[in-house]
């Protein structure tokens, strides 16, 4: 062999053996347990719920770990985990904090590693104190103080708004919230995740109160007493008013909404107003025509109004004819004409002038009395229509009876004659009932002074002027005029 292959092959060796050499000690530091990351991460700060955990590179090669806080071990109490160890939180008081790891293992070239670093600590929670408005508001604003710098967040079922407290630690937060009682949570997070909660209900009704009325669309026939409802749509409270025709109507709470006892309207066209005012102060009104047509009978209790319509309006026309109050064809409808008419029978008859046919008025023209002294007669107008015709007798010319207009003033049943303050009457003493009574059996007083309708004795008389201003009819037929006039009718005595 030469001997310059002998030295090429001894240094061949001697390269291998060191090219061997440094894949072992590159793979060794490689393959050492060295912390590759920890939490809490160096510089930050958490509070005191946050575990320190230690990553290790080959957890498995480290053949010791020792770990302390702020100079005191701590290693019995870290728990290994496949990644390295994890340690609870000890127990710190707020600051800064270090913690040092060190690790060993079996390695000849290099077998100690140590890692330090710091964080720190804040188990404090944040102050807050927050001011909302505890009555109705048409928006939300939460004002507030907290440490500076906290993340202040208020939320609720369908949103939530953030913001940071300033330097000085105030925050004023606007959430669009809808309107209605919504709940709402107040949140103050520190930088080491501290947070302090509060609740709060906010108030808010943006709008206006929306009123539907139920009950009576269309007309009404069946009753002058309806059932009215008012249904309300607020998010706060609200206070209703109603008015029917200008006079206070009573309201009365349901589940959902409101009954207004509306009482007995008029036939025809009634006016409904509601006023519905909610805890902002705003107010909508809502007006509503009632239209009632719930007969056809025209009764002294009735109250008939623009509007009505059918027999009672005609009935009511055909009277104010017998009153020379209307010309012409009667009305089924209660318009313009009708309501003049009203107003002048109101005028002549010292009623109030609203055109409205009341009690008082249908009363007044439900019957009539028509004398007609000259031609010895009673005639019994009701409803409007002649319905009998009597005859009678009147004053004597020294005692003519009175013309003019009057009204029916009472009704006495077997009347007592009691002698009147006149000279013809004088020495007279009062008769009882009886078949000798001047007045016979019924009588029947009129606002005419000393003047009145009644039965007589004396037959014969009837169709004469034998009376000293009364008007005599015969039993009978003042026994059923009796029976058909009331108090308050009209007596028309014409010459």
């Amino acid at each position: 062999m030469r001997t310059g292959t002998v030295v090429g092959l001894i240094v061949t060796i001697a390269v291998g053996v060191i090219a061997i050499g440094g894949v072992l000690v590159t793979r060794a530091y490689a393959d050492r347990p060295v912390v590759e990351s920890v939490s809490p991460a160096p510089g930050t700060t958490v509070n005191g719920s946050t575990p320190i955990r230690v990553v290790l590179r080959s957890p498995d090669a480290a053949a010791t770990v020792a770990i302390t806080v702020d100079g005191t071990d701590a290693t019995a109490q870290a728990t290994k985990t496949a990644s390295g160890y994890v340690l609870a939180m000890p127990k710190l008081v707020d600051g800064p904090h270090v913690v040092t790891v060190h690790v060993t293992s079996s390695d000849l070239i290099d077998n100690a590693d140590t890692y330090r670093w710091s964080f720190s600590t804040d188990a404090t929670a944040p102050a807050l104190t927050a001011t909302t408005v505890a009555k109705w508001t048409d928006s939300a604003v939460i004002d507030g103080t907290s440490e500076p710098g906290a993340t202040i967040t208020a939320s609720w079922q369908d949103g939530e708004v953030i913001t940071t407290a300033d330097t000085v630690g105030q925050f004023s937060l606007t959430p669009v919230i809808p309107d209605g009682k919504t709940p709402v949570t107040l949140i103050a997070a520190d930088a080491a995740g501290n947070e302090t909660r509060a609740s709060h209900v906010m108030l808010i009704d943006s709008g206006r109160p929306d009123i539907t009325v139920g009950g009576v669309d269309g007309w009404v026939d069946d009753t002058d007493h309806p059932k009215v409802y008012a249904f309300v749509d607020s998010a706060s409270p609200t206070k209703i008013v109603a008015k029917i025709n200008g006079q206070d109507a009573k309201v009365t709470p349901m589940s959902i909404g409101y009954t207004i006892e509306a009482g007995q309207l008029p036939q025809g066209t009634s006016e409904l107003t509601l006023e519905v005012t909610n805890s902002l102060g705003r107010t909508t009104t809502r007006s509503k025509e009632i239209n009632i047509d719930s007969t056809e009978t025209l009764t002294n209790n009735l109250t008939l109004a623009p509007g009505a319509r059918g027999q009672d309006v005609a009935r009511l026309t055909r009277r104010l004819k017998v009153a020379r109050l209307w010309e012409g064809k009667l009305s089924w409808t209660y318009d313009a004409k009708v309501v003049a008419a009203v107003k002048a029978f109101q005028k002549e008859s010292d009623l109030p002038e609203d055109g409205i046919a009341r009690p008082a008025l249908l009363t007044q023209t439900a019957g009539k009395i028509v004398v007609i002294v000259g031609k010895f007669v009673l005639n019994l107008y009701l409803d409007g229509k002649l319905v009998k015709q009597y005859p009678i007798a009147v004053g004597q010319p020294a005692y003519p009876t009175p013309t003019g207009n009057f009204v029916v003033t009472e009704q006495i049943e077997n009347p007592t004659w009691t002698p009147p303050n006149s000279p013809w009457a004088a020495g007279l003493e009062p008769v009882p009932p009886g078949a000798n009574n001047p007045l016979g059996t019924r009588w029947i007083g009129t606002s005419a002074p000393l003047v009145g309708i009644h039965g007589t004795p004396v037959d014969w008389s009837i169709g004469t002027a034998a009376s000293h201003g009364c008007i005599r009819m015969h039993m009978s037929d003042v026994e059923d005029l009796f029976e058909r006039v009331t108090v308050g009718m009209p007596v028309e005595i014409k010459p």
